[in-house]
């Protein structure tokens, strides 16, 4: 990663730029170390040269870094709704419920008893395959949980999704600027989001294997 205060120790708007790269407003659980290397990568791919260039690394990292924010966050609101949606499952599969406006005992009754066949789920990862074989014999897909848990977080997801395409155009707009006085920097910084958000996406495919 490029040293602003060696190669320029004189100029103040490359030692703003240096602070906003060591602190930059990441959320509690977001990695500085990861920001860094994404960095790193737009840096190795655009090779700033003056102050402009580096604004741009700058700038094209933090947009890029609010994209894969958005994306995170969906992965995280799917995760978050997989034991509701196993319990779900497990419900429609094991346990006879009745409307709760004519009978909500029985529902409490049946929503308690989905919670108890779900646990083990989650605290046991050896039994998976016994309740994934009960899934896929009651007529369910393999990736009958995921699907669930996709239709429960819907809701949340639509809103994600739409701040993933305002971030996409908000760097696309940037970029287009940017090409408008040097294209090939563009160009290069460019390739490096297409490339971090691709990394991304093969790391949340790689992660449901």
């Amino acid at each position: 990663m490029g040293d602003y205060k060696s190669s320029h120790p004189k100029s103040y708007p490359l030692d703003i730029l240096e602070r906003l790269r060591e602190t930059p407003q990441l959320l509690l659980h977001e990695s500085l170390k990861e920001f860094h290397e994404l960095f790193a990568s737009f840096e190795d791919y655009g090779k700033p040269q003056n102050l402009r260039d580096h604004l741009a690394v700058h700038q094209a990292t933090v947009l890029t870094w609010d994209i894969l924010r958005c994306q995170d966050m969906k992965v995280g609101v799917l995760r978050s709704h997989q034991r509701p949606a196993l319990e779900s499952l497990l419900r429609k599969i094991q346990v006879r419920t009745t409307s709760p406006s004519k009978n909500g005992i029985a529902e409490a009754v049946a929503k308690s008893e989905a919670r108890q066949l779900a646990a083990p789920w989650f605290k046991d990862p050896a039994s998976r395959p016994a309740m994934m074989k009960t899934i896929e014999m009651a007529g369910y897909p393999p990736d009958a949980i995921e699907i669930e848990a996709f239709q429960l977080a819907l809701p949340t997801l639509a809103p994600i999704e739409r701040l993933i395409v305002s971030a996409q155009k908000r760097l696309d707009r940037y970029l287009e600027d940017l090409e408008r006085t040097s294209k090939a920097h563009a160009r290069a910084l460019r390739a490096a989001a297409e490339k971090a958000i691709a990394q991304n996406d093969a790391a949340v495919l790689a992660s449901r294997k």
